[in-house]
């Protein structure tokens, strides 16, 4: 036995003892886990475990716990991908099984199986759901068990784990903050009775430590310079995801993991969630038991896999997003990286090993290789379209619309925002002012109205990711989107409704509005006519999105995309349009305020992203008639530009 595991109670550590040896301490409170320590030696054994578990108990003592049990009943899903190991699976099945929440559904993945060892096994679970997937590769596994689920939550963890009883029930209680699209847990070694094990923990293991910690958009943009490390978020064994995420941010690159490049499909995930705004949390009290690889051969193989997926995931990365820190980590942190530790190596340092040295190199190399390979297979996210959409919107007197306001540093201006939202003719309404990272006094507006409208704030995430995270905090049947420097005149929401309850297959009714100046002076009665697709292609007529009263279910199968600066309304309705009807008036809706700071006022730029936003339509063009809309669309953008 390499090192001896022992998990003791917080009441026994005064009296705790150890003889000679190498012993491995893990430190607990009831089910809260506190910390570990490695310990070589029997003397000063309390002093080191206190000082282990000391900022775990003075979070806890001060914060209390991260879990929040949910006010209403979770719909969960948890998926296992499983190839060829029968026996670890049936202990992990078994595990599940024995809490005291049995209220989620359980899907077996059979990844591209040789025989039928474990259909055999998941018939001795009849709570269990088996899914075959021919094709190899954890990724496409992963993303078999996200199309299967039916669950809110949909939670992964792998064959070799072995699940506490608390696990499910902890799950639940981690999704309570709408801004969370993703949480992961603690993962702790089942034991350590090889030399491998314990390299395998003490260097790459997947314990992120014993505090929760949230990582948001702020985190993500902290960290761009130089690749922003994803990784840290936690471990595949043991995480979970929003159903909605899969809808804005894709589905696991499946050029990753195991079958294909080697690894880090789930902090590629990560990665994506957190540059579209959304935040992942990670939760020490979620916690599982991984058994880890026995011998070094097993070891090195996986070493070999972590790095060649690692560097795939940082181009994969770069190819999303652009950002050119994952290049620099890249062709500059790795090898300064591997340079300090063969210098390691050669002074004699007994914790690094030239063979796995030179078999992480050889996976960096290699992930170069794969990535260049495959580079032409990027991700296509294929959504099975919701058949509730082709259904009437259901509208009572009493229907709830939610008025989602993004906030950046526009506070002269958002008094008049929420007044016109709260001031509606309309009765049932809400609004939620989204403050993407102001420093201006907009909080302090917000506090001004108390319970009459919901403020949220995120570390500065942009107007597309503003406006998709002020959906997951909305709880209307409809949703408008009114930017801060504007405002509804008060039949707003009156008038559109109206339309919606005489032809109630619509996806969103938009109507005209009015231009003014800084000082709320009219400019011009702004009304272009049009309807639906041919037109859209053809221009903007609808020209403002506070405007459009959209049904609250198109969202998350449509959202607004992050990557556009601007325009991203007007891709928005493209996309929607084109499947769905809509319905266009005269009435006048709301008015969009023109000043100095309008994003409109560039004129090349927001030429380039019409042209963009254009462009990303022709793929999906049906007919001659729609091709030649987008031509009149693509001179009508380069005429306005041109002359406004």
């Amino acid at each position: 036995m390499y090192y001896k595991t022992h998990h003791i109670k917080l009441s026994e550590v005064d009296t705790f003892s150890i003889g000679k040896g190498r012993h491995f301490v893990v430190v607990w409170s009831g089910e809260l886990p506190l910390g570990h320590v490695w310990i070589t030696s029997p003397e000063n054994v309390t002093d080191k475990i206190r000082a282990a578990i000391q900022p775990a108990l003075s979070y806890y003592n001060e914060r209390g716990s991260s879990l929040v049990p949910a006010g209403k009943a979770v719909r969960l899903s948890v998926v296992i991908c499983t190839r060829h190991r029968p026996q670890s699976l049936h202990t992990c099945l078994r595990s599940l099984l024995v809490g005291p929440d049995t209220n989620f559904e359980l899907i077996v993945v059979d990844n591209a199986p040789g025989n039928d060892e474990t259909l055999q096994v998941t018939r001795r679970f009849p709570q269990v759901r088996y899914v075959r997937e021919e094709r190899k590769g954890l990724d496409i596994a992963r993303n078999t068990g996200a199309r299967t689920a039916t669950g809110d939550i949909i939670a992964y963890t792998d064959d070799d784990v072995s699940i506490p009883h608390n696990w499910i029930t902890n799950l639940k209680a981690c999704f309570a903050d709408p801004l969370v699209m993703a949480v992961t847990g603690l993962v702790i070694p089942l034991s350590l009775d090889t030399r491998a094990q314990y390299i395998f923990e003490k260097k790459w293991g997947f314990n992120k430590g014993y505090l929760p910690r949230r990582f948001n958009h702020k985190y993500f943009l902290d960290n761009l310079e130089y690749g922003v490390p994803a990784w840290d978020i936690g471990a595949g064994a043991n995480m979970a995801f929003r159903k909605e995420a899969f809808q804005l941010a894709g589905f696991f690159d499946e050029r990753l993991d195991v079958g294909a490049s080697g690894c880090s499909g789930d902090s590629e995930m990560w990665h994506r969630i957190l540059a579209e705004g959304w935040d992942c949390h990670y939760v020490p009290e979620l916690y599982v038991f991984h058994e880890h690889r026995d011998t070094m051969a097993g070891l090195r193989k996986q070493l070999f896999g972590y790095m060649r997926g690692h560097v795939s995931a940082l181009l994969v990365q770069h190819e999303n997003y652009q950002h050119p820190g994952e290049l620099k980590r890249l062709q500059e942190g790795l090898p300064h990286y591997y340079r300090q530790r063969l210098l390691s190596w050669i002074k004699g340092n007994r914790e690094e090993y030239i063979r796995h040295i030179i078999t992480e190199i050889r996976g960096c190399k290699s992930g170069v290789r794969f990535y260049k390979a495959h580079q032409h297979l990027q991700r296509q996210d294929i959504h099975a379209f919701p058949s509730l959409l082709f259904q009437p919107v259901d509208i009572s007197a009493e229907s709830l619309v939610s008025v989602i306001i993004p906030c950046y540093n526009h506070g002269h201006y958002l008094r008049q925002a929420i007044d016109s939202a709260l001031g509606q003719s309309y009765a049932h309404m809400e609004v939620i002012v989204v403050d993407d990272g102001s420093s201006d006094d907009t909080a302090a507006i917000c506090r001004e109205y108390g319970e009459r409208l919901q403020y949220v704030y995120v570390s500065r995430v942009g107007l597309s990711a503003a406006r998709n995270i002020g959906v997951q905090h909305s709880h209307g049947d409809f949703v408008i989107f009114l930017d801060a420097d504007d405002y509804l005149f008060r039949g707003a929401t009156e008038i559109n409704l109206f339309y919606f309850r005489h032809y109630p297959h619509l996806a969103f009714v938009s109507g005209a509005h009015d231009r003014v100046n800084a000082g709320g002076e009219l400019i011009a009665a702004m009304y272009q006519c049009g309807e639906g697709y041919l037109s859209l292609l053809q221009g903007n007529f609808i020209g403002m999105e506070g405007c459009i009263l959209y049904r609250r279910d198109l969202f998350f199968y449509f959202h607004f995309d992050t990557k556009l600066k601007a325009c991203e309304d007007y891709d928005l309705n493209l996309k929607i349009t084109r499947l769905l009807p809509s319905f266009h008036h005269k009435e006048k809706i709301a008015a969009y305020r023109i000043h100095d700071g309008n994003m409109s006022g560039n004129r090349q730029m927001m030429l380039e992203l019409a042209r963009e936003v254009l462009n990303r339509q022709i793929p999906v063009l049906s007919n001659e008639a729609e091709r030649i809309a987008l031509e009149t669309g693509q001179q009508n953008w380069e005429t306005y530009y041109e002359t406004a």
